[in-house]
């Protein structure tokens, strides 16, 4: 009888301790942060260094004025070897505020048609070749939109 008791004690506990430390769905265990934009580039052999430069050129100038008129938060490259033949090696993110920085805004739209504008003019002719030579040295391997989280 001792035995019961002692098991029936310690279910209780084991209960009674579990049960604080559960989460409903609708606990969050998270505040969420900033969005980011994530997009997946696998470059051809000896063409890295090529893509990059392109790159600095095109995405880098239009996001430095985007950081300016307070568009995006950030952006980030990360570069690494693929971990096999159908991995990428480069990883472009870009940080927002949040996801209504995805909604129609038409003040928000001129002013990323105004830096698109702007990098366009600055390279001329450039600009078109650096975009089709894209298509030669890199595979696209997709976007995705992810938010950061912080536990609580």
């Amino acid at each position: 009888m001792r035995n019961i008791i002692s098991i029936c004690l310690l279910f209780f506990l084991f209960v009674l301790g579990t049960g604080s430390t559960s989460f409903s769905q609708t606990d969050n265990v998270y505040n969420q942060g900033t969005v980011w934009s994530l997009a997946f580039v696998r470059t051809c052999p000896n063409s890295t260094n090529d893509y990059l430069k392109g790159l600095k050129k095109t995405w880098e100038a239009s996001l430095k004025d985007a950081l300016k008129e307070g568009l995006i938060k950030s952006y980030k490259v990360l570069l690494g070897p693929a971990a096999n033949q159908e991995d990428y090696n480069i990883i472009l993110m870009i940080e927002f505020e949040n996801m209504a920085s995805f909604d129609p805004d038409v003040i928000r739209d001129k002013k990323w048609d105004a830096i698109d504008q702007k990098i366009k003019d600055s390279m001329k002719d450039e600009y078109q070749e650096t975009l089709l030579n894209y298509e030669n040295i890199r595979q696209f391997f997709g976007e995705k939109l992810m938010r950061e989280i912080y536990f609580k």
